[in-house]
């Protein structure tokens, strides 16, 4: 699912299915805010809080300033005021955008934490986490001369094609403005980058902007040059022909960067444990982090392995890949609203389509509209293998019935379509805009197991089995992501992981270990999955026979996606305040 935070550089529309019903570890709730950079020169004149009263114009600007830093993220937020901006990405706005962050940093720390209220602090914890994911990858990784993918938003348009906002002249027209914005920008690209580049992140990038390439010259030259005036028309069609080109000189430039690319990807582990930190405000040594994996995953694996050995796998035909998507779809919307397994906040339900080409390095996404969003919209986007792909790997990139389930659920209901509409009720606007990697998909995850346990699916085992194989994975993910960064681990060492401890095949197994070299925060999955599990016991004891699913997970929801450590106790209080 995209999501409107930098915590993968736009990554954020992944994949299967997961679980497993062992019970598991109990996960540390240590959680720290991470503490701001050391102060530096403000840009401009800014006044510094000393009181908690100072606290919603310091909160109001910050989240102002983010937002102009990332007009997409504002955009799939439905905040229509950025349509046709794009962030400049020159040396000297990217060195002025540094200095807002760390003195953004500097004065949300100023800010005394006594007598805000719960919504106030939560705000201000999870800004305060929002620009140390962005000086994380801005400063520590040095994205803009080292991560080709921090410049993928100068080329994404899609907001305009998929959200009906407006009438389709007047997105047109935005997005010819925000195509002549980007191709004021695209220079810079090749100026800051500075190769040697990592060899696997820039291979997956170079196919990342030749299809949007793809996609400017395809479906959305198909869509938008029709729309206005001739001379809107020709306008369109010089400056989106101008756009395919940057993007299509961009990919064979990363092509041919490729051969002599490094591994300078690897974060190291002083970078890693930062990336903890910034990314989910966990601060605790990195034995116990990956002992917590490491324990599920063998539980997982234990019970896949002896459920395998008595269960077959159905495996999903091509030609009716999207119609049994669709089924299961439905087919789980009324299980969630029949078993009241959680709040259904809104009557609207998702598109089935293909992955547009530009995201087909995953198998599975969402594409939502944001909570401030005038008129809704959501497509569950599903990729067909290439067709050069070997016919075996071809059917194992698609994978079983039960596989489709438990994407279905993870992408859809109850998982990040339900939690993405219940992004529309958060009581502020910080909440709305904000939203943490390990509760995102960490819900999603946590959904496919507890959908299962709940009986979804259960007159054939191989959904469970499914929901296993799907764990599993995340399980792999959470492990290579420390062996890749902090053990000296390859991706071809990685890939073996996924195929020999987690039972993936060899297609998986190659494009999740190169995704971890890009994404070294998808472990998120199953540290939000451990996390929530571990809320709801604590829910259960707190609340014993009073306790439901619904209750929960309702309260879990309502107040956005933030790192679940920071609102456990608050879920806890809401739940006894009912009655």
């Amino acid at each position: 699912m995209r999501r409107p935070v930098r915590w993968s550089l736009s990554a954020s529309l992944f994949l299967l299915a997961c679980g497993g019903s062992a019970a598991p570890p109990s996960v540390p709730q240590a959680l720290v805010v991470p503490a701001p950079p050391a102060p530096h020169e403000a840009v401009g004149k800014r006044s510094t809080p000393s009181s908690a009263s100072a606290f919603a114009p310091v909160r109001d600007r910050v989240l102002d300033e983010l937002l102009a830093a990332d007009p997409r993220t504002a955009r799939d937020l439905g905040l229509h005021d950025y349509d046709g901006k794009v962030a400049p990405v020159s040396k000297e706005a990217l060195t002025t955008e540094v200095q807002l962050l760390q003195a953004a940093a500097t004065d949300l720390d100023a800010v005394d934490p006594a007598g805000l209220t719960e919504d106030e602090a939560l705000d201000r914890a999870e800004l305060r986490g929002w620009v140390a994911r962005e000086l994380f990858w801005r400063v520590d990784v040095d994205a803009p001369r080292k991560r080709p993918q921090f410049y993928q938003d100068l080329f994404a348009v899609d907001v305009y094609m998929d959200r009906d906002y407006a009438p389709l002249e007047e997105r047109a027209r935005r997005l010819a403005d925000q195509e002549e914005a980007a191709l004021a920008q695209v220079g810079h690209v090749r100026e800051n980058l500075s190769p040697p580049l990592s060899r696997p992140v820039t291979e997956v990038a170079a196919r990342n902007f030749a299809g949007f390439a793809t996609y400017l010259r395809g479906d959305v030259a198909r869509v938008m040059g029709k729309a206005g005036d001739e001379a809107q028309r020709r306008r369109f069609a010089r400056v989106n022909e101008a756009l395919a080109k940057a993007a299509d000189e961009t990919a064979a430039w990363l092509k041919r960067e490729v051969a002599r690319g490094d591994q300078s990807h690897v974060l190291g582990p002083e970078r890693y444990a930062k990336l903890l930190r910034a990314q989910e405000g966990l601060d605790l040594p990195l034995a116990e982090f990956e002992r917590m994996n490491e324990e599920n995953l063998q539980a997982n694996r234990k019970a896949y392995e002896a459920l395998a050995a008595t269960t077959k796998d159905r495996m999903v035909e091509e030609k009716t890949y999207f119609a049994t998507a669709g089924r299961m779809m439905k087919d789980a919307r009324d299980f969630v609203a029949s078993h009241r397994i959680v709040t259904l906040a809104t009557d609207d339900a998702p598109v089935v389509r293909e992955t547009p080409p530009y995201e087909r390095w995953n198998s599975a996404s969402l594409d939502v509209s944001g909570p401030f969003e005038a008129v809704r919209s959501a497509f569950f986007q599903l990729t067909i293998p290439d067709a050069k792909m070997p016919a075996k790997e071809r059917q194992a990139y698609l994978g079983t019935l039960g596989d489709l389930l438990g994407t279905t659920i993870h992408e859809v209901y109850p998982g990040h379509f339900v939690q993405g509409r219940w992004m529309e009720r958060a009581p502020t606007r910080v909440q709305k805009a904000s939203g943490s990697y390990s509760f995102i998909e960490g819900w999603a995850h946590y959904a496919e197991q507890m959908m299962i346990d709940e009986g979804l699916g259960a007159d054939d085992p191989a959904n469970k089995l499914a929901m296993l194989h799907g764990a599993l994975l995340r399980n792999c993910r959470f492990a290579v992501s420390v062996g890749i960064h902090t053990k000296g681990m390859t991706v071809e060492q990685a890939e073996k992981r996924f195929m020999n401890d987690c039972h993936q095949d060899a297609a998986t197994a190659r494009e999740q270990a190169v995704r971890g070299t890009f994404d070294p925060g998808y472990f998120a999955y199953t540290l939000g999955k451990l996390q929530i599990l571990a809320l709801r016991e604590d829910a259960k004891k707190a609340l014993g026979q009073r306790f439901s699913l619904q209750r929960f997970h309702d309260a879990l929801l309502s107040h956005g996606a933030p790192p679940v450590a920071l609102v456990h106790d608050r879920v806890l209080r809401d739940l006894q305040a009912e009655r």
